[in-house]
């Protein structure tokens, strides 16, 4: 199920499935394509830069980051390009988020020969001095603009109280951090907050995010399977993110008592666009 044509401060659904609660915010579709959290923020984001003659945006081939830029960059009618790097250009679709970027009119640019990110951030970087385009950076925004993070924090509103243990996958931290901060202001009861880092340690860039004077408790975990690799996992009628979401799923299961009030945060899963 897909909710298209929400507004961005519709408060998307809770769903108990076999005695777990689920945060559905992956049903926030405003385009009916592409989800979850970070949706919300993007078109924020580009609503602040929307008089930009483009944007560049750095990235990896398997992130959704870059479907986002796309996807909203078209709605708003906004030249894209979005910078990789790892892969050659007769590869490019054989990478679904690339595809989809591409069917949603935005440029791709391989600017490196592997995927590290500082690399391709460094590269982008005279694209956008070449075209005078703007880098919608999320880490940046999110440090600048502090109602990027509440617009997600509003999505802690509806969950229950006295919460055993809230689960949540972490990519680079900040839906997790928005959601830390969600707790706080609706003053909800949870004993446990833990991230499942899918990837390294966020707990710096978390940090970072929520520095405002507040003691935030939370725990970090790390999953053991390598980030590009999917897993596959399906909860009722839905699935999860097969790069994030059902990896935080399997360590909950393997660690976690189920016999516990728990809430499994859906952050948002990749859009594929019937590719899969």
């Amino acid at each position: 199920m897909i909710i298209a044509n929400m507004k961005l401060d519709t408060i998307t659904p809770i769903q108990k499935y076999d005695g777990i609660h689920y945060k559905r915010d992956d049903l926030f579709a405003p385009y009916g394509d592409i989800n979850g959290g970070k949706v919300r923020q993007t078109i924020k984001i580009l609503e602040l830069c929307k008089n930009e003659p483009g944007i560049v945006y750095p990235a990896s081939i398997h992130s959704p980051s870059p479907t986002h830029f796309s996807r909203v960059a078209k709605e708003f009618n906004i030249p894209c390009i979005i910078c990789v790097g790892g892969t050659k250009p007769e590869h490019l679709d054989k990478h679904p988020m690339m595809k989809i970027c591409k069917s949603f009119g935005a440029d791709i640019k391989i600017v490196a020969g592997h995927g590290m990110k500082t690399v391709i951030s460094h590269r982008a970087k005279q694209l956008q001095k070449d075209n005078g385009y703007y880098n919608p950076d999320f880490s940046k925004h999110i440090h600048t603009h502090k109602e990027l993070m509440f617009i997600n924090a509003k999505q802690v509103s509806n969950i229950p109280d006295n919460l055993d243990v809230l689960i949540m996958s972490v990519g680079s931290g900040i839906q997790f951090a928005n959601v830390l901060k969600g707790i706080h202001l609706y003053k909800k009861s949870v004993k446990r907050v833990i991230g499942i880092c899918v990837g390294p340690d966020r707990r710096k860039l978390i940090d970072s995010y929520l520095n405002d004077g507040i003691e935030y408790k939370y725990e970090l975990a790390l999953t053991k399977s390598a980030y590009s690799k999917p897993v596959k996992q399906k909860i009722d009628d839905f699935k999860l993110d097969d790069l994030y979401e059902a990896k935080a799923y399997k360590w909950m299961l393997k660690n976690i008592d189920l016999n516990q009030n728990i809430l499994f945060w859906c952050v948002g899963r990749r859009f594929f666009n019937g590719m899969e």
